[in-house]
């Protein structure tokens, strides 16, 4: 058997859910599993048509590192973050697609979940009934202080007032935050829960009813193509048309270079669409 590719990923989580567009026709393609070098290997341990992965941390041009290199045919880098997607012309999944020589026409991601997981905490996701996921923050690295002071063109600070008006309006419904620890102090009239790891919510989103969430992680997860969801997202600096969703309902910022948008008009928004 001919020694298998290994592709490499960079970029954070949002953008290693969209690579999986294309991990079907990528094995179709070459007729083999997919072997991925990544920022986030635990993202595809549960993947069936990954064979193996390995953490980006490595070294590449250590000396104990080339006996790993040597297992593969070629080692694949083609990053759209690094080309003429910049120009801000075309939709990353579409964009990527080309660069790797293969058509997919769904520009949704197409992960798989931890399904051992999911009937561990199964019990725990129907004792909330019905419940929405909300992210206002997180759409940079991960800072250590003030973090919800610092807005680089994606968190949205009037979340808690979003948030009011959805429990005046549905005050039987679950809002499930989604955030780093590290993050604004807590979101009043939200619920508490257990889970905390970006595994669980992608566990999460498989049974929320809809979701509202500034371009980060969390609109990736709940708009995988096996869920059927959809939901409200707020955009800022960042353009839908190049990395959102069109089933999604993209609202587009009142100004340049941050996410301001009317509260009352995301909650009107988030209540005219049709959920499931």
């Amino acid at each position: 058997m001919p020694m298998p590719n290994l592709h490499i990923l960079e970029g954070g989580v949002g953008k290693h859910l969209q690579f999986t567009a294309l991990f079907d026709k990528l094995v179709e393609k070459n007729n083999e599993k997919l072997c991925l070098m990544t920022s986030w290997p635990e993202l595809f341990q549960h993947d069936p048509r990954v064979s193996s992965t390995h953490s980006l941390n490595l070294a590449p041009l250590h000396d104990t590192s080339h006996t790993l290199f040597k297992n593969y045919n070629n080692i694949i880098y083609k990053d759209p973050y690094k080309s003429n997607f910049l120009k801000g012309d075309t939709h990353l999944i579409e964009f990527w697609s080309k660069m790797y020589d293969v058509k997919e026409k769904e520009l949704l991601p197409n992960f798989y979940i931890n399904s051992k997981r999911e009937k561990i905490i199964k019990p725990d996701i129907l004792k909330l009934g019905k419940f929405i996921l909300i992210q206002f923050t997180g759409g940079q690295g991960l800072i250590q202080n003030n973090y919800d002071e610092i807005n680089a063109g994606r968190n949205y600070k009037e979340g808690q007032e979003v948030i009011n008006l959805l429990k005046e309006s549905l005050p039987e419904i679950n809002i499930i935050v989604f955030s780093h620890p590290n993050e604004q102090e807590p979101l009043l009239n939200t619920t508490q829960t257990m889970f905390t790891d970006k595994l669980d919510f992608m566990i999460l989103a498989k049974y929320c009813l809809s979701f509202i969430c500034i371009d980060s992680s969390l609109q990736h997860i709940c708009s995988n193509k096996s869920f059927n969801k959809k939901g409200v997202v707020l955009w800022g600096t960042s353009h839908s048309s190049m990395f959102g969703y069109e089933k999604n309902v993209n609202l587009i910022s009142d100004y340049p270079y941050v996410v301001e948008i009317k509260p009352q008009k995301i909650v009107d928004c988030f209540l005219q669409q049709e959920i499931s």
